[in-house]
């Protein structure tokens, strides 16, 4: 059943005042709960991400020895690629789990399938803008530092602080590109970008933390000789962003909150 798209708007730019605010707290403990409840899926989805990325950064760095300079870097971008469409499959799977209670494995494939496209155009848009960004700081504190000036330091302050701005964005880019699936606009690239920068700016304090606890995660899921990458995180990672997303929507009216559970006690006649 698909959102009307009038209501998604009008929840995104205006908050509720009478809708609870979103609570980082209660996303994360969702989230692990929720990848818990699929720890075997969680494993052999993060697994398989693993084996795949390995695999092409394997035969990526044995074709850097025949490629020299900057162009050697490109090789990496299939892996990169593997690893984002498994995430849009696994993110799937777990907006399925989360909001329907039950998934399959083979929704991890249908998700991949019905978002190949726009998944892929995302991508694209969002390694480009990465890059320039990135590029940008590197440029200009590079030539501060050859040459001095405060100009020259402002501005790669200034695009350095918009490089993590967009990174901190970028977390709601898979899990809303999932997410358009049941909108009237559809998993467009545009739509996807458009309501991610207003849940990131709408929401600094939620979206910072969450940011600071998926790469502290992440570190945690590094220190045993990348075990945790493994086994865990790009599983666990989407059920996290799954919830944080789902936070917000109860935030803004467009999705209902789930009722206390009431504590099923006997009853009995008072005299």
């Amino acid at each position: 059943m698909r959102l009307p798209q009038t209501l998604y708007n009008s929840a995104m730019s205006e908050e509720k005042t009478t809708l609870p605010p979103a609570r980082l707290g209660k996303a994360l403990g969702q989230g692990f709960r929720a990848a818990y409840d699929s720890l075997g899926y969680v494993v052999a989805a993060s697994f398989g991400t693993f084996l795949i990325c390995a695999c092409l950064l394997t035969l990526a760095g044995l074709s850097a020895r025949h490629i020299k300079g900057p162009a050697g870097m490109l090789l990496i971008v299939p892996a990169m690629l593997a690893a984002w469409l498994c995430e849009v499959g696994i993110l799937y799977f777990a907006r399925k789990s989360v909001y329907e209670g039950h998934a399959m494995l083979s929704d991890t494939w249908e998700g991949i399938g019905k978002l190949l496209r726009p998944a892929i155009a995302l991508f694209a848009a969002d390694l480009a803008i990465t890059a320039v960004l990135l590029g940008d700081a590197y440029f200009f504190l590079l030539a501060f530092r050859a040459s001095g000036g405060a100009g020259l330091a402002a501005l790669g302050v200034f695009f350095a602080y918009l490089s993590l701005v967009w990174v901190m964005m970028g977390l709601y880019h898979l899990p809303v590109l999932v997410a358009q699936l049941e909108m009237e606009s559809g998993p467009r690239v545009r739509v996807v970008l458009y309501k991610s920068l207003l849940l990131a700016m709408g929401n600094p304090g939620f979206t910072l933390g969450f940011f600071v606890a998926i790469i502290a995660f992440a570190a945690l899921c590094a220190l045993p000789g990348l075990l945790g990458m493994a086994i865990l995180f790009p599983g666990a990672a989407a059920f996290l962003l799954t919830s944080a997303l789902r936070e917000l929507f109860i935030k803004y009216g467009v999705v209902e909150a789930e009722p206390d559970t009431v504590e099923d006690k006997p009853w009995r006649l008072s005299i």
